[in-house]
């Protein structure tokens, strides 16, 4: 690839490689039309191509940005010039896209990418912080408190960035398996030093896990070794699976549940209808809770639809064995439908609002020392704990 790089650019201009299957091209006195002009020349030269006697496939997207027109330096062209490039590859790949600032989706790109140094920077300075949301149940009264653990960044400034702000770029930029493990070893930790706690309360916590974890050869071995290690029982403990997740790492996401089944962990299957949607990944993947997302729950009340849909994800959940959440219930007339409906647990903002993992650990162990019971010996005149 340089050397064709290097043959179809021309002497004077500079050809770089800079890393893995990156390569830039810096052209001198060159307007959008020319450097175009020049990226579908180098995209023709592309194909099956002879190199050292071999028969070589190749393929390219490239991406361009202007100096100074959206590009102030050479740092931030690289910038922009990647961003366009990713467009071309969603774009069908094999082509060549000018950075313009009107196209929403990479101007989106380049907010991303620009987020994905405040997330390692983020990482390293410990700036996240770990907070849950309440679960109900809605048919029977049970033992135990339900919580969902989300992750939440602070700015440099102390304040809270919203998830959607970061969560994009880190899945763009293949950084969620870190920010997982940051989850994941913060909460156990957390979990752990609050182990007395969770027997006695009998709660539990679910932490998300996303389709680049899945796809992480190590990720099932690393839980694993980090709740024997922080001494947290396995039955504290769901993990939850997006719908897509699974889909797109269908044997990954059944080699991970396998594992951490056997040491007692559950599952929920996250965000279902809104992926490929099809009942025959539930014949094939054990999980005891089935998360309706808040699109089919938002307008239930008025959308005959949604109403249809997850009735019917409920009764397939009862055959199957698993538990039903509602998730994004906002008022009281939803959550009285979907207990109409036979929906087992609700969460959202009419259950209660997401707050600081350390000040539910604390309200719990305050609740569990008030739920001690007392037996009265009055015979003996003496009260025993």
């Amino acid at each position: 690839m340089a050397a064709l790089l290097d043959e179809r650019v021309g002497s004077g201009e500079a050809v770089a490689h800079l890393a893995g299957d990156r390569f830039a091209v810096f052209i001198r006195d060159c307007d959008a039309e020319k450097a175009k002009d020049a990226a579908e020349l180098i995209l023709r030269s592309l194909g099956r191509v002879e190199h050292e006697g071999k028969t070589i496939q190749l393929s390219a997207s490239i991406g361009i940005s202007l100096i100074p027109t959206t590009a102030e330096n050479g740092s931030q062209a690289l910038s922009i010039a990647e961003v366009a490039c990713r467009s071309a590859k969603d774009r069908g790949r094999g082509r060549a896209v000018v950075y313009e600032d009107l196209d929403a989706s990479m101007v989106q790109r380049r907010n991303d990418l620009a987020q994905v140094g405040y997330l390692q920077s983020a990482l390293l300075e410990q700036r996240f912080i770990l907070y849950a949301q309440p679960i109900r149940a809605l048919q029977e009264e049970t033992s135990g408190h339900r919580y969902e653990v989300l992750v939440r960044m602070r700015d440099r400034d102390g304040e809270l960035v919203s998830p959607a702000k970061f969560l994009t770029a880190a899945e763009r930029y293949q950084m969620m398996s870190a920010l997982d493990r940051w989850v994941i070893n913060t909460t156990l930790e957390q979990l752990g030093n609050a182990e007395n706690t969770l027997e006695i309360s009998l709660a539990s916590f679910s932490i998300n896990v996303s389709a680049q974890s899945l796809a992480d050869d190590d990720f099932a071995s690393h839980v694993e070794s980090r709740i024997r290690e922080c001494g947290v029982s396995p039955d504290a403990l769901c993990f939850e699976i997006t719908e897509t997740a699974v889909v797109r790492n269908l044997a990954q996401a059944q080699h991970f549940i396998s594992r951490l089944r056997r040491q007692g962990c559950r599952f929920a299957l996250d965000d279902f209808g809104t992926g490929y949607s099809s009942f025959a990944y539930l014949k094939s993947l054990p999980v005891q809770y089935i998360k309706l997302d808040g699109v089919f729950v938002r307008d239930i009340l008025e959308n005959p639809l949604s109403e249809a849909i997850v009735s019917a994800t409920t009764q397939i959940a009862k055959v199957m064995g698993a538990a039903t959440v509602g998730e994004h219930v906002e008022n009281e007339l939803v959550m009285s439908k979907l207990k109409a409906l036979g929906v087992d647990y609700a969460q959202g903002f009419s259950i209660g609002e997401p707050s600081p993992l350390a000040e539910i650990l604390s309200d719990i162990d305050k609740l569990s020392q008030l739920d001690i019971p007392a037996l009265v010996l009055a015979d003996q005149n003496e009260v025993r704990l």
